[in-house]
C-alpha cells in the first residue's frame, strides 16, 4: 500500500482558490475524452454502455480541469479493472443493475456540482465551477472506485448510517501512481484530493466542508433512482 501522505501539504495551508491552472502539455492531456470515445464507439463499445450515461459522463468531463481529467482517466486505468467500473452494479440496495456503479458515480459527481440537479434529465450542468467544486465532484466520482476489486455488491445503507462516510476501499490502493503523477503536475491539487479522500476528519474547516459536500453528494446519489433504460 503506497504511503501518499509523504510530502503532502498540510490541510491548514491549502489555498481555496487559484490552484487549478492550465497544465503544461502532456501525453495524457485528452486521456479521459479518449476513454469516453472508446466507450461510445471504439474498442470498449462491446460493453454496450447506455448512450445516456456516455453523454452525461462527457458533459461532466467538460467541467473538470485538464489535470483532474487526466487524474481520473489514470485512476480508472490503473485499477486494472476498468471493465468492472463500467458494467457492474453499484450495490444491492441502489443502482443494482448493469452499469450501476458508473451511473452512481456520475450522479454523485453531478450532485457535487449542483445539489439541485436532476440526474438523467439532461439539464445543463453549471458552466463555471470554482476549484473546490471541481475537487468535490472528482472525489465524488471516484469515491467508490474500490468496488471494482469486489465482484459481490453489498448494501450501502449500512455505510450511510456511519457518523463519517468512508470510501468503499482505501483510495490509496485505487489511486496509486495516478496520484503520484498528479502530485508531480500539481502538488496543491494532489494535496486537496488526498485530504478530501481521507477516511478521517480534518482540522482545516475548508477541507472539512469539501469532505462533507462530497459525502452528501455520494449519499444523495445512492438515494437517486436509476435513470437507465437498458434493453
Amino acid at each position: 500500500m503506497p504511503d501518499l501522505s509523504r510530502g503532502v501539504m498540510p490541510a491548514e495551508l491549502l489555498p481555496i482558490s487559484g490552484f487549478i491552472t492550465p497544465p503544461a502539455k502532456g501525453a495524457d492531456d485528452h486521456a479521459l475524452q479518449e476513454l469516453i470515445m472508446r466507450v461510445n464507439a471504439g474498442s470498449l463499445a462491446y460493453l454496450r454502455v447506455p448512450s445516456n450515461l456516455v453523454y452525461r459522463w462527457a458533459a461532466l468531463c467538460g467541467r473538470w480541469s485538464p489535470d483532474l481529467q487526466t487524474f481520473i482517466a489514470q485512476a480508472l486505468r490503473h485499477t486494472g479493472n476498468l471493465d468492472n467500473f463500467l458494467v457492474q452494479p453499484a450495490a444491492v440496495d441502489h443502482h443494482n443493475g448493469a452499469y450501476g456503479l458508473l451511473e452512481a458515480s456520475i450522479t454523485a459527481a453531478e450532485l457535487a456540482m449542483n445539489p439541485c440537479h436532476e440526474p438523467g434529465s439532461f439539464e445543463p450542468l453549471p458552466t463555471q465551477l470554482d476549484e473546490l467544486e471541481q475537487v468535490c465532484s472528482a472525489a465524488a466520482f471516484l469515491f467508490d472506485l474500490g468496488k471494482v476489486f469486489d465482484p459481490h455488491p453489498s448494501a450501502d445503507v449500512v455505510r450511510s448510517h456511519d457518523p463519517i462516510l468512508t470510501p468503499y476501499s482505501d483510495l490509496a490502493r485505487c489511486w496509486r501512481s495516478s496520484w503520484k503523477a498528479l502530485c508531480g503536475r500539481n502538488p496543491v491539487l494532489a494535496a486537496w484530493m488526498y485530504h478530501v479522500g481521507r477516511a478521517i476528519p480534518s482540522r482545516a474547516m475548508p477541507v472539512e466542508i469539501a469532505r462533507r459536500l462530497t459525502h452528501n453528494a455520494v449519499k444523495a446519489a445512492w438515494r437517486t433512482p436509476s435513470a437507465l433504460t437498458t434493453v
